[in-house]
């Protein structure tokens, strides 16, 4: 078969730089490049582009596609980690609340400040007992009470006060200033502030691009097999027929929930991980959303667990679920998460109700956190730490990063390059901390439009999704297929084309899950998803029986189609 995306037909392509090629043909001489990175999740991503900027020869191996785990999981916000003041996690919280200021001073586009909204039942009852797991006493979980909640938030919004800091939280005790609606138990609301993250896989992508931009030295592959030897790994590409040799001088294992299996398959024997799974439900529920008024809401789930629910474009989404596993593969929402998300978000509001048939999609990830000393799910630490191991017969090192939260990822990043920095006998030449991510530049709409030859309105649309980027998807939407995607008319099939191409989409399920948002709205309808799939057989010259595997398979996944995925089952 014919290297995916090396066919060169219509419009689009001549303003399209082919991911995928790109890495393929750079892979033919990059046998012997400095590192390999081992997971295309946020973490990975980041690595690889801070080793990029600093001149280092890598290359980034996914065995599926990028940013399909944990990272594209998250609750879109980039936070503090609050509740995580509980478990003394200080470290973690200052360069969390650190990470999340620079997110929003540097990716702008994507990260603004959201403000959220904490109901309180209690004003002193709990502080009793958040004292205690404040000192390690205990781990059950407990009531939030406003005397505890007033002194996490002192200490809390202390760790943010560097660049960029957010507005300090506020108290309300008069009902009359409490949101409309609000449970009859509710005796305060705090009001504080964090980010929230528009596109988290756009902002991954933005990364990678950045790295390849950099030069020959550095490549990115999603959807490849590969082998390891003891020093040398063997790639193959899923789409393509060719094998590729690569005999690195350091490996870096960022892959997640896998990581353990992965340093397996490369010697070296680790327990490093603790998978825990959660689950987060996309809402389409029009009178919860006006009632949000654009702020997210931080409470008690009736039972001293705390959940989340902010709003996505025009829906609503409600997390978490913490499931232990041992699997990396698991990707099934049980009912019983549902049921429990379900409960939560109707617990928050006396007047409204949200029913299963109102979720469009559901998103689910295994969290990779550091394997401790037992207890919960929900008391386990949240920090992340950088493991060096040995293969065996090479002594060729392996960097393993573990744990962490998706706030930290460009801190974390710079940890690892720079111990491979100093492992290779190289310095740090430029420091990401207070670059700018690049769809950050400033831009307007009326730039994007006559770029593209586009309504201002449509230009607005790509402004949001994608920063100063819209610029190169406006360049490849002029004189070429604009025709509206059918079923979904926020995006055209051109947008589709530059995403396959300039985002090294492969499959179906990489542009509904990863390289759009077409997964939000009112529901995802079959004819949208068979529109797609005939863009990508047109693009990529797949098998069309694969493809045509990948759309049935798509209209049984509730985290496409939320709870129609139920009734398309029946319907097979």
């Amino acid at each position: 078969m014919e290297k995916l995306f090396h066919n060169h037909s219509g419009d689009v392509r001549q303003n399209v730089a082919p991911m995928r090629c790109d890495s393929l043909r750079r892979l033919e001489a990059l046998t012997r490049p400095e590192v390999v990175v081992l997971g295309g999740g946020v973490n990975g991503v980041a690595t690889l582009r801070d080793l990029a900027l600093n001149g280092v020869s890598c290359v980034l191996l996914d065995t599926g596609d990028f940013c399909a785990g944990a990272s594209s999981a998250s609750s879109r916000m980039a936070h503090g980690g609050l509740r995580y003041l509980e478990g003394r996690e200080f470290r973690l919280v200052a360069e969390s609340a650190q990470e999340r200021n620079r997110l929003i001073a540097h990716a702008g586009h994507l990260v603004r400040p959201m403000e959220v909204v904490v109901p309180l039942d209690n004003i002193v009852s709990g502080f009793g007992s958040a004292v205690m797991r404040f000192l390690g006493l205990t781990k059950r979980s407990g009531p939030l009470s406003l005397l505890a909640l007033e002194g996490a938030l002192t200490l809390y919004e202390s760790f943010g006060r560097r660049e960029q800091p957010l507005p300090s939280h506020s108290i309300s005790l008069r009902r009359s200033s409490f949101p409309k609606g609000l449970q009859p138990s509710v005796k305060a609301v705090a009001r504080y502030f964090d980010g929230r993250i528009s596109n988290p896989e756009g902002l991954i992508l933005e990364m990678l691009g950045e790295a390849l931009s950099t030069g020959d030295s550095v490549a990115a592959l999603n959807h490849v097999h590969w082998s390891f030897d003891g020093s040398a790994f063997t790639v193959q590409d899923r789409f393509g027929s060719d094998s590729y040799v690569l005999k690195p001088s350091i490996v870096i294992n960022a892959s997640g929930s896998w990581i353990d299996r992965v340093n397996s398959a490369l010697g070296c024997s680790t327990n490093y991980v603790r998978g825990v799974k959660g689950a987060h439900l996309v809402l389409d529920n029009p009178a919860l959303k006006r009632r949000m008024n654009g702020k997210a809401f931080y409470y008690d789930d009736g039972a001293g667990r705390m959940v989340i629910t902010l709003p996505v474009g025009n829906n609503v989404l409600i997390g978490t679920t913490e499931v232990e596993t041992p699997d990396p593969e698991d990707r099934e929402v049980s009912g019983t998460e549902v049921d429990y998300l379900l409960k939560a978000i109707n617990g928050l509001f006396c007047d409204i109700e949200v029913e299963r048939s109102q979720i469009v999609s559901v998103t689910t990830g295994i969290r990779p956190l550091r394997r401790g000393n037992g207890g919960s799910a929900t008391s386990a630490a949240r920090d992340h730490a950088l493991e060096e191991d040995r293969v065996a017969d090479s002594r060729l090192p392996v960097l393993s990063l573990v744990g962490g939260k998706w706030t930290t990822f460009r801190a974390f990043a710079e940890e690892a390059a720079d111990r491979a920095l100093s492992r290779l006998g190289k310095r740090r030449v430029i420091s990401t901390a207070k670059r700018d991510y690049p769809g950050a530049d400033l831009c307007v709409a009326s730039e994007i439009a006559t770029i593209g030859r586009l309504s201002i309105d449509r230009a607005e649309i790509l402004l949001q999704r994608y920063g100063a980027l819209a610029r190169k998807v406006a360049e490849a939407c002029r004189d070429s297929d604009n025709h509206l995607l059918a079923g979904a008319p926020a995006y055209s099939r051109a947008e589709i084309i530059w995403l396959i191409h300039a985002r090294a989409a492969c499959t179906v399920q990489d542009i509904l899950l990863r390289r759009t948002q077409l997964t939000l709205g009112s529901g995802l309808r079959r004819e949208t998803i068979e529109d797609v799939a005939q863009i990508l057989l047109t693009e990529t010259g797949r098998d069309p029986n694969d493809v045509d595997a990948e759309v049935h398979s798509a209209l049984t996944d509730p985290r496409i189609m939320g709870a129609s995925a139920e009734n398309e089952g029946e319907n097979r």
